[in-house]
């Protein structure tokens, strides 16, 4: 089983990321993937980009970066559930890398 977080810090990379981790699922199923959304992506996360994976992937942990919403102004209320919200996206990526989660930027 290999774990993966997949980094998406690009708007325009959403659907290619949610892509991909359909397509890793399908041939690992039982693997353990998780979503770290930072920078300007993070506004993505207040619109319906996310929610058919959200709805249909629920094993998949979407993380956001709560230096990112305070960036662009984004209140924890405001996103869907099943999202969560970690102090810094960045130190997400080094902690889930240093675990052994192979890392993937769309």
């Amino acid at each position: 089983m290999t774990n993966l977080v997949v980094h998406v810090d690009e708007p325009e990379k959403v659907s290619m990321a949610i892509s991909n981790v359909r397509n890793f699922l399908d041939l690992r199923p039982t693997s353990t993937v998780v979503i770290v959304v930072n920078g300007p992506a993070i506004t993505t996360l207040t619109t319906p980009a996310w929610n058919d994976m959200l709805q249909n992937l629920p094993q998949v942990e979407v993380d956001a970066c709560h230096n990112a919403m305070a960036s662009h102004h984004i209140q924890a209320d405001q996103l869907p559930d099943g999202v969560t919200v970690v102090p810094a996206g960045v130190v997400r990526l080094v902690d889930l890398q240093d675990a052994g989660y192979a890392y993937l930027r769309p």
